[in-house]
C-alpha cells in the first residue's frame, strides 16, 4: 500500500511539473513576436540587420499575424554574390517576404499563392516533399510559432517580380482613380460617360479598391458610333457597360498574367489570357499600360472597349 501511494505522488508530481512547463511554454509564446524569432536565430542575422536597418522591426514585433519566410545568411550572401539585378528597394524585398495572417506549413500546401505586403503573389509547390516557393526557393525549416504568427526558412532569397505594383512609375497613391484617370489625358471619354452613369463618387471613393480596366480615348473613337449613342441615350445600360469595366480588387499586372477569368461589378466575367511575349489580353484586346496606381485601387489600360 504505502508501495502505491509513492507511485501515485510521483505521477502527480510528474503531472504536476508537465502542467508547469507547458504553462511556462504558453507564457512564453504569448510573449515571443516573430521579430523576436528572427533575432534571436543565428541563421537570420542578416535578415534581423535588415529588418531593423529597414526599419520593419516595430511592426513584426507588434502588429500582426504574420508569416514571415526568412532566408538564412548563406541565402543573402549567395544573392549579393550573384550581384542580382532588380529595380525593388531593400523595403520592397524584404515586405516581399511577409505574408498577413498565420499560415503554418500543413495550411501553406492549400494555396497555390498567397498575397505578400508587397501586394505581390508568392507562389507555392510541393516538390520531393518540400514546399517550394516561386519554382526554385525551398523553405528548409517550417512552423516556428510566436505570438503574432510563424516563421519559415528559406534557402534563397526572394525576388518581387518584374512590373511589381508597389514600383509603378504610373499613377499616383495620393490621388483616387478619378483623379488619377483625369490626369493621364487619355481617358476622357470613359470620364465623361462614368460621370454621365453616376459612377464618378464611386472611382473617388477612397475607401473601396477597384481593378478598372480602363479604354482609352482612342479605343472609344473606334467603336461604332451609334452603339455610343445607344449607351448615352439609356444611362442603365450605360451604367452596366462600365460596370462590365470594373473589378472589385486590387490586381497587379503581374496577378493578371496568372488568371483566367474575373468577375466584374456587372455580374459577368473578363477573360484573360497572356500570350508567348507575356502581353495580357482582356476579352481578346491588349493591355497597353498597366499599373497605373491609385489611392483606392489600380488602372490598367485596353485598346478597346470591353462588352459583355
Amino acid at each position: 500500500m504505502k508501495k502505491l501511494t509513492m507511485i501515485m505522488l510521483a505521477v502527480f508530481l510528474f503531472l504536476g511539473l508537465t502542467a508547469t512547463a507547458e504553462k511556462v511554454r504558453a507564457e512564453e509564446l504569448a510573449l515571443t513576436t516573430v521579430y523576436d524569432l528572427v533575432k534571436e536565430d543565428e541563421r537570420l542575422t542578416s535578415f534581423a540587420a535588415l529588418v531593423d536597418a529597414a526599419a520593419l522591426a516595430d511592426n513584426l514585433d507588434h502588429d500582426g499575424p504574420f508569416t514571415v519566410f526568412a532566408p538564412t545568411n548563406e541565402a543573402f550572401a549567395a544573392f549579393e554574390a550573384a550581384d542580382t539585378q532588380t529595380d525593388a528597394t531593400l523595403t520592397q524585398i524584404l515586405l516581399y517576404h511577409v505574408v498577413n495572417g498565420n499560415y503554418p506549413a500543413p495550411k501553406v500546401v492549400e494555396f497555390a499563392s498567397l498575397p505578400t505586403l508587397l501586394g505581390e503573389h508568392v507562389m507555392f509547390t510541393v516538390q520531393d516533399g518540400s514546399i517550394v516557393l516561386n519554382d526554385s526557393v525551398k523553405i528548409t525549416a517550417t512552423d516556428a510559432a510566436a505570438a503574432n504568427g510563424v516563421l519559415h526558412i528559406i534557402d534563397a532569397v526572394l525576388i518581387p517580380p518584374t512590373n511589381a505594383l508597389i514600383s509603378s512609375p504610373l499613377g499616383s497613391p495620393e490621388l483616387s482613380i478619378a483623379e488619377v484617370l483625369a490626369d493621364e489625358g487619355s481617358f476622357t471619354t470613359f470620364l465623361t460617360l462614368a460621370d454621365q452613369a453616376g459612377l464618378s463618387d464611386m472611382l473617388a471613393d477612397t475607401h473601396a479598391t477597384y481593378t478598372v480596366f480602363a479604354p482609352t480615348d482612342e479605343a472609344f473613337a473606334h467603336m461604332d458610333p451609334l452603339l455610343l449613342d445607344q449607351w448615352m441615350g439609356n444611362n442603365e445600360e450605360l451604367k452596366l457597360i462600365l460596370h462590365y469595366h470594373i473589378v472589385s480588387d486590387y490586381l497587379s499586372i503581374n496577378q493578371l498574367v496568372h488568371s483566367q477569368y474575373l468577375t466584374t461589378l456587372e455580374g459577368r466575367p473578363l477573360i484573360l489570357n497572356t500570350d508567348e511575349n507575356l502581353q495580357v489580353h482582356v476579352n481578346g484586346y491588349p493591355v497597353q499600360m498597366f499599373n497605373i496606381r491609385a489611392s483606392n485601387g489600380v488602372v490598367h489600360a485596353v485598346d478597346g472597349v470591353l462588352t459583355p
